[in-house]
């Protein structure tokens, strides 16, 4: 962690810079992005988190949210505490992490007049799950989600190692038609696939 202080003609800027790294698996439902203070904050300071491209994860100013200010692939995909200057936490949850999540994400703290009080980075790690089952169970999930919107007139298949059909899904429904017979009756996906983002596959009795 390191901690600096820098002495302006008007005001005296305290910055403290630190660096952690936050692994998790894909497929989990949410990732805590950690960022606390010890200083007290006032309530017109301006709270962002950004990612390494320079786009604004969430942002937080005059005592709210600012979602009209996110990014677009983050947009229902942030929360952080409802009481962040009181509670001096400025965490962020990052909701449904996918590796296309793998970044650098940095908190960012301003006064009223833009000086920067506190600077945040973070490296998040999404890893991709290798699924092992154990023979007799019911089923296994195969995760696999996604932060893009998805319109209605996708097309989902998932595919075995040999290229065979597992599950179709399009048109706003399953095609069990196009399954290898294999598969028959042994899969099943989320009903709202596209709505929720979650393109993940249940494989009974595998």
């Amino acid at each position: 962690v390191l901690r600096a202080a820098a002495v302006c003609p008007t005001h005296l800027v305290l910055c403290c810079l630190s660096v952690q790294q936050v692994m998790v698996e894909s497929g989990e439902e949410s990732v805590l992005l950690s960022c606390r203070t010890t200083q007290s904050l006032d309530g017109d300071v301006r709270v962002e988190w950004r990612d390494g491209y320079n786009r604004k994860v969430h942002v937080y100013q005059n005592g709210s949210d600012q979602p009209g200010e996110q990014d677009q692939i983050y947009r229902t995909r942030t929360k952080m505490d409802e009481n962040l200057l009181e509670n001096k936490d400025l965490s962020l949850t990052l909701i449904r992490p996918t590796d296309g999540d793998n970044n650098f994400y940095t908190c960012r703290v301003y006064n009223k007049d833009g000086a920067k009080l506190m600077l945040v980075l973070c490296c998040l790690s999404v890893q991709q799950v290798l699924v092992e089952v154990k023979s007799g169970v019911e089923s296994v999930k195969l995760p696999c989600r996604t932060t893009k919107d998805l319109d209605g007139d996708v097309r989902v298949v998932w595919r075995d190692g040999i290229g065979r059909k597992v599950h179709v899904y399009q048109n706003g429904s399953d095609q069990p038609e196009e399954q290898n017979q294999f598969y028959r009756t042994r899969t099943r996906m989320d009903k709202n696939p596209l709505k929720n983002k979650d393109l993940s596959l249940t494989l009974s009795w595998p």
